[in-house]
């Protein structure tokens, strides 16, 4: 074969990586209005059906959620998209408040679904919030808790406007949710009192890397991870680097749950102990062996809902 053939080949190979690259993050951070690419299919390969259980939940937690009295809240972003928060008030005036963070692609009516009842059983106003570039809310691109957090931050001080400077806070999140709410940690005003973090990563850069290389991409995975990056820094206008948390949760202002599936090769339960052994204030840990990835409140309810009893009663 000739060289300029070879050469011409090799550009069309370099040509059809980078349009590989760019519809990979496109398919992974953009919002969800493009068809279905190789970048979720490596999600769904680590993910294996493991969420099935925990969409079964959901669905049945809404049947409940829908028969209540949901008020809708509309807020502008600092980036002027239209976010929407869901709340359920208790019938007692109260002033404790629980506001929840979904995990990736998820809604109000997702993983915050499942806490709406418990939450208002003991008492907590609940909030559960729609991500930017998810659920009902505006937005182009998934944050990954860099936006998520800013957002959720606005949120906590329209609680406070609202309802005024003596209320009291649990902050609860799932998944990206939990991560979210890891990167709140050293940020949140003194109405906050805890923090649950169930299944959260240590970064966005090591969850795409974890994810990679579980779908066989391990070699490769570190040089796609940068290609995100460098797309996502000129396009969604953040680094990936900084949805790190690590430090968040080492400087965090309240006592921590981390909550985690043993069995969790998504976000892998490594993550969630790591986090755990860095946070510097009170603490505890909550592992369910056989739970894989958010799978924690489906393979264990009774047990999940007694440690946020005990965790909840001694900081509240």
């Amino acid at each position: 074969m000739k060289k300029s053939a070879k050469l011409a080949i090799a550009g069309l190979g370099v040509a059809a990586m980078g349009g590989l690259a760019v519809y990979s993050y496109l398919d992974v951070m953009y919002k969800e209005t493009i068809p279905k690419g190789p970048a979720k299919r490596l999600f769904e390969m680590m993910d294996n059906g493991d969420l099935q259980g925990l969409t079964d939940m959901c669905v049945e937690s809404m049947k409940w959620v829908d028969e209540q009295d949901i008020e809708t809240i509309t807020m502008l972003s600092d980036r002027g998209e239209e976010l929407k928060g869901f709340m359920l008030m208790v019938d007692e005036p109260s002033k404790k408040f629980c506001v929840f963070a979904h995990g990736y692609r998820a809604s109000h009516r997702g993983d915050s679904a499942n806490f709406f009842k418990y939450y208002h059983d003991k008492g907590f106003n609940y909030l559960a919030v729609d991500h930017t570039a998810s659920g009902e809310s505006g937005g182009d691109w998934v944050g990954f808790d860099y936006y998520e957090s800013q957002d959720m931050l606005k949120w906590l001080n329209y609680l406070i406007d609202r309802f005024g400077e003596d209320i009291i806070i649990t902050l609860h999140g799932v998944s990206m949710g939990g991560a979210t709410v890891c990167k709140m940690a050293d940020k949140i005003p003194p109405q906050v009192k805890l923090i649950v973090a169930d299944c959260p990563y240590t970064s966005a850069i090591d969850e795409f890397t974890s994810v990679a290389g579980g779908a066989g991409l391990k070699r490769t995975a570190p040089y796609f991870v940068k290609a995100m990056n460098f797309l996502n820094k000129k396009l969604a206008g953040y680094d990936l680097n900084d949805t790190d948390v690590r430090e968040s949760v080492k400087n965090s202002k309240v006592p921590m749950l981390f909550v985690h599936g043993g069995s969790d090769d998504f976000v892998p339960t490594y993550m969630g102990e790591e986090l755990y052994n860095l946070c510097n204030n009170e603490k505890d840990i909550f592992i369910v062996p056989p739970a894989k990835h958010a799978e924690s409140i489906v393979q264990d309810t009774e047990g999940y809902f007694a440690k946020l009893d005990e965790f909840i009663g001694k900081y509240i």
